[in-house]
């Protein structure tokens, strides 16, 4: 057994791993996609887009699976239960319909021929998708998340991720929240819980060394 302090950002980045880039689409990102439309600030998500170029930049120089994951919604997924419940009676607002402008990702990310896209309609990407069959497959042991939000699609997908037995990583300026008071309780969750909370720099000069002396 592992004492705490051997559990290390470089023991689990040491492992096969996969980048999972959450929800970065139009309709939560862009200033004309329905979140902002609403009235939310969405400055804190286009804040993160430079560091999360900058990860997939490095990532794909080290070879690393780069997986897409966005919201879908249309009235097959939705259901007819507590799920679309709460969001009617709490108005949430209708974003990410299958098909839409508002659920394509947003320009500044173009996923390559080689990615996966993985759509999922609930928090977790684990619900009702075949991510974890594709990781499996792929021999994927750690999975490294960024993108939104910090405290309910990337928490939920790290947390299921973990129960499933993966090992889990979020570089924290590579994620945030439309509720900032959610943001430190979140990473706070999953660093004492379910995984490593460590920065995009570290996570860099990891996967760069692997490059060099690969």
């Amino acid at each position: 057994m592992l004492e705490t302090s051997e559990y290390s950002l470089e023991m689990v980045t040491n492992k096969s791993t996969a980048l999972l880039i959450i929800d970065m689409q139009n309709d939560f990102v862009h200033h004309r996609g329905v979140f902002s439309q609403s009235g939310f600030e969405i400055g804190q998500y286009q804040a993160i887009i430079p560091v999360i170029k900058k990860l997939l930049e490095h990532a794909r120089k080290a070879e690393i699976p780069i997986i897409w994951v966005a919201m879908s919604h249309n009235d097959a997924n939705n259901k007819d239960d507590a799920w679309i419940q709460r969001r009617q009676g709490k108005k949430h607002p209708q974003s990410c319909n299958t098909g839409t402008w508002g659920a394509d990702f947003i320009e500044q990310f173009e996923p390559m021929a080689e990615d996966t896209i993985v759509w999922k309609h609930r928090y977790s990407a684990f619900i009702e998708t075949n991510i974890h069959q594709l990781l499996t497959e792929k021999g994927i042991e750690t999975i490294v998340a960024v993108g939104i939000n910090t405290n309910t699609c990337v928490e939920s997908t790290l947390r299921d991720a973990h129960m499933l037995g993966y090992h889990v990583v979020l570089p924290k300026d590579a994620t945030t929240c439309i509720f900032l008071d959610a943001y430190e309780p979140s990473l706070n969750n999953i660093e004492r819980h379910f995984g490593l909370v460590c920065t995009s720099k570290a996570l860099i000069n990891i996967w760069d060394s692997k490059v060099i002396y690969d």
